[in-house]
């Protein structure tokens, strides 16, 4: 009997010290799968990647393991509010998060960078703008990295203008523009100071435009504002490029009439030149972006509509800058029924695996503006794009 219990105990522990073996061996593989699988971070609720899983220590052969991509950050808003989930089924919108929580917001300008900048392929500039209210209009810095979620950097804070110290009087930030000046970024951006009044009405001064810049090499930490120009004629939508170490912008004025000038330090500039845009009739220039892919110039225009202040969107081409041809109008991926009483506003591009891609604002009834997409063929001289209409 004793000898029955002695061997019942020899082999009990016997297989405590097997187990005890195994798992020493099998605890890292386990944690070394589950952090494989951790790699690709998929994004998950709230524009935010999926929290990482502790690295084990593994392998040399571990070294293989792609890098993890930066991680996104939502803005204060975790979820879109109900009235754009409502919307973005009917408008294919780009769900972007806003400092105020509204998801409604204009005037983007998009830089694609194929090997990333600090961290992340996509970077826009843009302001929230809610039923149109401008004390929310103030630059701000959204990243992504497969250009349909997008958050904050990283360590981003926005809104990156900060806000007009007369903002509650009627002065108001507008209109930034993203410019690439070797590694540095300039965010470029408008402001309209108050316009005193007897009646202390909230009123900006639209006779008085002033542009500012800031610059990071992060995108995150940000100089103080530095004043470029002021202008009295609109300076409507300003977009520039650096190219060849010098500073090339076009912008509208108040009269519909689309000017370029150069700078070498973004300071003191040349005499302006009228460009020619030429647009269907009874349309005029408004707001604008432009880029340069290989050699040639493609204007994005957006064309006010004289006689009832609405508008559409116009794709251009010029060898020089100064001389635009091909009017084609670009149309988001949406049913044209459901374009109905819509409007096409400040709208951006950028060319990727050639091919043209925008990100378009749109003001969708009842004062609600967001952004929808669509992608075209890159344009060539002998023939247009599909999806889009020669007038």
């Amino acid at each position: 009997m004793l000898c029955k219990r002695f061997r019942i105990a020899l082999i009990f522990c016997l297989a405590i010290c097997s187990a005890a073996v195994i798992s020493m061996y099998e605890v890292p593989i386990q944690e070394n799968i589950a952090a494989q699988k951790s790699v690709s971070w998929p994004l998950t609720g709230g524009n935010r990647l999926a929290s990482p899983v502790r690295k084990p220590s593994v392998p040399s052969f571990a070294a293989v393991v792609p890098s993890v991509p930066k991680p996104i950050h939502p803005e204060k808003a975790a979820k879109p509010p109900v009235d754009f989930l409502r919307l973005q089924g009917k408008y294919h919108l780009v769900s972007i998060p806003t400092y105020d929580g509204s998801y409604q917001l204009t005037h983007p300008k998009i830089l694609y960078f194929a090997n990333k900048w600090n961290g992340y392929e996509y970077w826009m500039s843009m302001t929230p703008y809610p039923y149109e209210r401008d004390i929310y209009e103030n630059p701000s810095i959204v990243v992504s990295h497969d250009g349909k979620t997008w958050g904050l950097p990283v360590g981003g804070k926005n809104p990156v203008s900060g806000i007009p110290a007369d903002s509650k009087q009627g002065g108001h930030y507008s209109d930034p523009q993203l410019v690439m000046k070797g590694n540095t970024m300039e965010l470029w951006y408008r402001y309209n100071p108050s316009l005193p009044n007897k009646k202390k009405r909230r009123l900006p001064n639209n006779s008085v435009n002033i542009y500012y810049r800031k610059t990071s090499t992060d995108g995150v930490h940000w100089s103080q504002p530095e004043k470029l120009l002021e202008s009295s004629d609109g300076h409507l939508s300003l977009c520039a490029n650096h190219e060849d170490g010098v500073y090339k912008t076009w912008w509208a004025t108040y009269g519909g009439q689309l000017f370029y000038a150069q700078s070498w330090d973004a300071h003191n500039w040349s005499t302006p030149v009228a460009c020619t845009v030429p647009l269907p009739k009874g349309r005029q220039p408004y707001h604008q972006d432009l880029i340069r892919h290989n050699g040639e110039y493609y204007l994005l225009q957006t064309a006010e509509k004289v006689s009832n202040y609405t508008f559409s969107l116009f794709l251009l081409s010029s060898q020089d800058g100064i001389h635009f041809k091909n009017v084609q109008s670009i149309y988001p991926d949406v049913d044209m029924v459901n374009l109905k009483n819509v409007s096409l506003y400040r709208s951006t591009f950028f060319v990727k695996d050639d091919k043209m891609h925008f990100y378009i604002s749109m003001i969708l009834p009842r004062l609600k503006w967001y952004i929808s997409t669509t992608t075209v063929p890159l344009p060539n001289a002998s023939e247009l794009p599909q999806h889009i209409q020669k007038l």
